[in-house]
């Protein structure tokens, strides 16, 4: 009962915490049978939850042993569909105990149910694929040999994409990949049981690699992200992508990742001077106090009819956002000091953020949804208290997520007068910032007619074809 009150807890928090939750392919998730989950892990545990809240299965997970250190946590994990698995690295006088684990698994994957691991063992905040253990191909295994032909496990790889897990009104894009079957492996790991495990553990990474941004390491991963800013739009654009389209975005951003590499293993020298550019560009526009966006935004219209049409939003938008500001501040604010003040380890940021919020707005909410409602009966204005509290009560979350853009709009404006201002008194610096972005999209535009004229090999990704983006 717990577990299905917090799923869908979960999803409204979903909706309000991420600006865009976009699943692909959900449908290859089987309705029933024996499943295991395989996902990626740069969100901590948030992972398990925005995973669990999209697939239609009770899901059980497998979770690092320490985490059950206490009264509290052994009590509640249990009931959450939980189960602890020990780590070398965490305790190895407890790696005894992970045979009972095992047992377990096979238990519940033998009786059809589903079971969530994330193979890395560990979780960081990167757009990279960490070495993935050999734990779940070995559960699956070990299933499908107890059960035999009985049982037809199947492994279900998920790649959890973030623009930020750890700041409000990002996107997410969760790709499904499809599923493997474990009996195929089955015959092999009869004779062979440590290089069947082998084998399907690298179809796994093959299928996880395949559903994620990869890039090798921070350097390729900073660049890329700094492409993204500056010149994914005007890719977009050009295909006649709309910026809606997440599966086409996500797809891109993976052909970024693979020019990169691309031009990376021919001609390394390019990537460096280019990369060196790209970030000095946006040094410098981080010294000034704007960004890209705003140096684009100024190539285009009336600057007088957007400063009018800016500063009229400012005024007419700003009764609201104080009505939103006070309905739902204090608890955006004590989450967000909670995640970012009190844990340490910033893949928990995100997690902590969203859950703490979820539970302070709804002890918010009911209490002065409880307090509000008592208060229109007796002052009922047009005397349908009713109806008036229904009005009240559904402008909260409303005009709360009005003061959220609200106040990023006011940053954004903030930086345009700032550039506007520069235009008078540094008018040369603002044109070499200008020129200077219009030679980098120059290069990158012919990065890109470079690329097509020799293709992106498949060896990028280890030989399989199957695994190149469409």
């Amino acid at each position: 009962m717990l577990y299905g009150i917090l799923k869908l807890l979960f999803k409204i928090t979903f909706k309000v915490f991420f600006q865009t939750l976009y699943q692909n392919r959900p449908e290859v998730i089987p309705k029933s049978g024996a499943l295991i989950i395989c996902a990626n892990h740069p969100g901590a545990f948030l992972d398990p939850v925005v995973i669990a809240s999209l697939v239609k299965r009770k899901v059980f997970f497998l979770a690092k042993g320490s985490v059950f250190k206490g009264k509290f946590a052994n009590w509640i994990l249990p009931m959450l569909n939980v189960i602890p698995i020990y780590r070398q690295q965490d305790d190895p006088t407890q790696m005894h105990k992970n045979e009972e684990t095992f047992i377990r698994c096979y238990e519940h994957l033998g009786k059809g149910g589903t079971l969530m691991i994330f193979p890395e063992g560990l979780s960081l905040t990167e757009r990279k694929l960490q070495p993935v253990k050999t734990g779940a191909a070995r559960i699956a295994l070990g299933a499908q040999e107890k059960y035999g032909t009985q049982l037809d496990i199947k492994i279900a790889c998920v790649g959890i994409n973030y623009d930020n897990p750890h700041v409000f009104r990002k996107d997410v894009y969760v790709s499904f990949s499809d599923v493997i079957s474990v009996a195929s492996y089955a015959t092999k790991y009869k004779t062979e049981g440590f290089a069947a495990a082998e084998e399907l553990t690298e179809e796994i990474r093959f299928r996880l690699e395949s559903s994620i941004i990869h890039t090798i390491d921070s350097e390729t991963d900073r660049l890329v992200s700094d492409i993204e800013r500056l010149y994914k739009g005007i890719l977009l654009k050009e295909q006649g992508i709309a910026i809606a389209d997440k599966e086409a975005s996500f797809e891109l951003s993976k052909r970024i990742v693979l020019t990169i590499n691309f031009f990376r293993e021919r001609e390394p020298e390019r990537v460096v001077e280019m990369a060196t550019r790209i970030r000095s560009y946006f040094m410098k526009l981080e010294d000034l106090g704007i960004s890209d966006k705003v140096i684009k935004g100024e190539e285009v219209g009336s600057r007088w009819i957007r400063n009018f049409k800016e500063l009229l939003l400012i005024v007419v938008g700003f009764p609201f956002f104080i009505f939103g500001l006070i309905h739902n501040y204090a608890c955006f604010f004590i989450a967000s000091m909670l995640s970012r003040n009190l844990i340490k380890q910033k893949e928990y940021h995100g997690a902590v953020g969203a859950a703490t919020g979820m539970i302070l707005f709804l002890i918010w909410y009911v209490s002065f949804g409880i307090y509000s409602w008592n208060f229109i009966h007796i002052h009922s204005l047009f005397n349908r208290p009713g109806f008036e509290w229904l009005l009240y009560f559904i402008s909260w979350p409303v005009t709360g997520l009005f003061s959220w853009y609200y106040y990023k709009n006011l940053v954004y404006v903030n930086k345009r007068w700032i550039l506007q201002s520069l235009f008078y008194k540094e008018t040369i610096l603002v044109a070499e910032l200008i020129l200077m972005r219009n030679n980098l999209i120059q290069d990158l535009a012919q990065a890109i007619i470079d690329r097509d004229k020799h293709g992106i090999e498949p060896c990028m990704y280890g030989g399989r074809k199957d695994l190149l983006p469409k």
